[in-house]
């Protein structure tokens, strides 16, 4: 007998809005010492579905809201042929993931629907995994010990508990203000030495991510005019839920934070912008101000007037509210932290990088052995933070190479 899945909240919300022109789709590829051979790379991806069946599953629409169907369809691994975060779900019939390979690259690229970063990415490091181990025979271990249920959870329901919501932040951001592609996005992966990239870190005595948000809003210090100095650059940060919570969910179960920071003119020094995010890191990212993002985000889903208004009604709502959402804030960083893998297949793996969707840029960062990634997706022709942003590390003397990808969508 066929499951079926209810989504999670962020889920359901990327749902409702999965026909808006630039759908939520994370991409994680690994770059290999050999070429791919496909028919191994078949094998790998069912072994990891008999692991993951949660993945294997269409978006089905109800009357009141978009739930998981479980099926026995085989994914098939194609040539990498569409544009990098191109489109995923069309129809019921389509799969929530695919999984391409060029050369000596493997892909894996997720809609939001189904997983977020930490989730999706236990998924990809086990189909890595037994893909190396089927080609090179190699004994190497990639298991959660979590159950298939614990897996498909939901804990965005099961952590939720009534209370007081947070006061809305009415802090205006900052928009970044350039000519747009029209259908294409601009792909860059900035690959940096991770030790020298921490140690710079160190000597400010903050942490890797809080370090980089501060180098991203130090990068628009010389770039707002006067009229816009009373704007906030608004960082949206997704905290993983699931250390916080004792979740080994693979659905969506993270909360947005945000940092902001608002330009003075007197003291703007990069020391004084990592001394005030580090403490909005301590004082936002703790378990009780989490708990009150769960909060948030379960009572609008549990609203009564939300549950009885049929689907149709709900999506324009809801992309409506996803463009306030999006002009809410000035950018986003997501670091999805270590890529670690089993000791016995790392020098079959040379790099891992993560990119994501994006209607006007946004960083993806992740660190695989010595090499710190950072994805960024951008829309804008010329976008002067960016370069702000990667001369940082060269003008500190951090070696830096990067590869672009122009995609025409």
């Amino acid at each position: 007998m066929k499951k079926w899945y209810k989504l999670d909240n962020i889920g359901t919300f990327y749902s409702l809005t999965s026909n808006s022109k630039i759908p939520k789709v994370f991409r994680y590829s690994a770059i290999l010492k050999d070429e791919i051979d496909e028919e191994l790379l078949q094998t790998a991806l069912k072994n990891t579905i008999l692991v993951f069946p949660n993945f294997n599953v269409n978006l089905k629409r109800g009357f009141y809201w978009y739930y998981l169907d479980e099926t026995n369809k085989k994914n098939d691994v194609t040539i990498e042929k569409l544009p990098i975060c191109f489109k995923i779900y069309n129809n019921s019939d389509d799969f929530l993931y695919r999984v391409s390979y060029y050369k000596k690259k493997i892909n894996f690229e997720v809609s939001h629907i189904l997983s977020d970063g930490k989730g999706s990415v236990e998924f990809f490091k086990l189909l890595i995994t037994n893909y190396v181990s089927l080609k090179y025979k190699v004994k190497a271990k990639c298991h959660s010990k979590n159950s298939a249920l614990e897996k498909a959870e939901d804990s965005f329901t099961k952590y939720y508990h009534r209370t007081n919501l947070p006061k809305r932040n009415t802090e205006k951001a900052y928009k970044y203000k350039g000519r747009k592609y029209k259908n294409q996005t601009r792909y860059l992966e900035c690959h940096l030495d991770l030790k020298s990239v921490l140690k710079l870190a160190h000597e400010y005595n903050t942490t890797l991510t809080s370090f980089l948000v501060s180098i991203l809003i130090y990068s628009f210090k010389d770039k707002l005019k006067l009229s816009e100095l009373n704007r906030y650059i608004k960082i949206d940060l997704p905290v993983d839920l699931r250390p916080y919570f004792n979740s080994t969910t693979s659905m969506n179960f993270f909360a947005l934070t945000t940092i902001s920071y608002k330009f003075n003119q007197k003291d703007d020094s990069i020391t004084n912008i990592i001394d005030n995010v580090n403490k909005q890191f301590k004082e936002k990212i703790t378990a009780e101000k989490l708990s009150e993002r769960v909060n948030l985000l379960v009572s609008l889903e549990k609203n009564w007037l939300c549950r009885i208004v049929p689907i149709f009604i709900k999506e324009p709502v809801l992309r409506l509210f996803d463009h306030f959402i999006t002009n809410g804030n000035t950018s986003c960083v997501s670091n999805l932290g270590i890529i670690s893998l089993d000791k016995k297949i790392e020098d079959y793996v040379e790099s891992i990088s993560v990119l994501t969707s994006t209607s006007d840029f946004q960083f993806t960062i992740c660190s695989y052995k010595n090499d710190l990634c950072i994805g960024i997706s951008n829309r804008f022709v010329n976008n002067d933070i960016i370069k702000n942003f990667c001369r940082y590390f060269s003008n500190n003397n951090i070696k830096m190479y990067i590869d672009v990808s122009e995609v025409k969508e």
